[in-house]
């Protein structure tokens, strides 16, 4: 979905000259549309999942420990001292934005679109370890939103990444992707996301944060201030 430079200045946290500065140097991926500039919403996502609006990113294991204690979990990679710290956090959080959510997330892993061949993207997806991930997942998650023409997005570990990207022929792109991959590390936290449906959930709803779609954002935005009022009720 294409965005007009006034959203793409709203979503990255920057004023409108910029945004053009950053389409004219191809930092940011877009197209004229008579005097106008028009911006590729995939772009726009992973740009958006890499910017910094918003606060400081967690750590990957904070960040993850952050989804595993809204998803019931004990975080058992964290010291007692940061788990307090990262409960601090998710308290901050409560009320907080779709921004400021996705800041302190997006840490959590790299972020690869890629394209290829479709029958090497059909056996990326399906191939395990991976973990499927994004607003294509959501509704299983038990998020409230539906994208039946969602791309897929899918969890791996390091080492599965890197074999599964030179026996499949991927390469990257920033517009156009076929597929986005995130990489976790260590593969531990992929085993639990496999095992554990609630962190799964989190999950989903913290890719979300970071699609170019506002009704995915907002799903992911709600459902995870839900968790978070329910942890601090102690209702879980």
């Amino acid at each position: 979905m294409d965005v007009s430079v006034a959203e793409a200045a709203e979503r990255l946290n920057l004023d409108s000259s910029r945004v053009r500065r950053l389409l004219r140097s191809g930092e940011l991926v877009g197209y004229r549309v008579g005097r106008s500039w028009v911006i590729d919403g995939d772009a726009l996502a992973l740009a958006a999942s890499r910017s910094r609006p918003g606060g400081r990113p967690l750590s990957p294991p904070r960040a993850w420990g952050a989804l595993d204690l809204l998803a019931g979990g004990d975080a058992p990679w964290l010291s007692r001292v940061a788990r307090s710290q990262v409960r601090s956090v998710i308290r901050g959080l409560a009320a907080s934005s779709s921004d400021r959510w996705r800041a302190a997330l997006r840490g959590r892993c790299e972020r690869h679109a890629v394209v290829g061949h479709s029958s090497s993207i059909r056996r990326l997806v399906v191939h395990p370890p991976a973990v499927a991930s994004g607003p294509g997942a959501a509704n299983a998650a038990g998020l409230d939103l539906i994208a039946l023409s969602a791309r897929p997005e899918i969890y791996l570990d390091q080492p599965a990444w890197k074999e599964l990207a030179s026996a499949l022929h991927l390469r990257e792109e920033r517009s156009g992707w076929m597929a986005l991959v995130r990489v976790v590390d260590p593969p531990q936290l992929l085993e639990r996301l496999a095992e554990n449906p609630r962190l799964r959930s989190m999950a989903v709803a913290a890719d979300c944060l970071e699609d170019a779609d506002p009704r995915a954002i907002r799903a992911g935005w709600e459902f995870l201030t839900r968790q978070t009022d329910e942890l601090r009720t102690g209702s879980k």
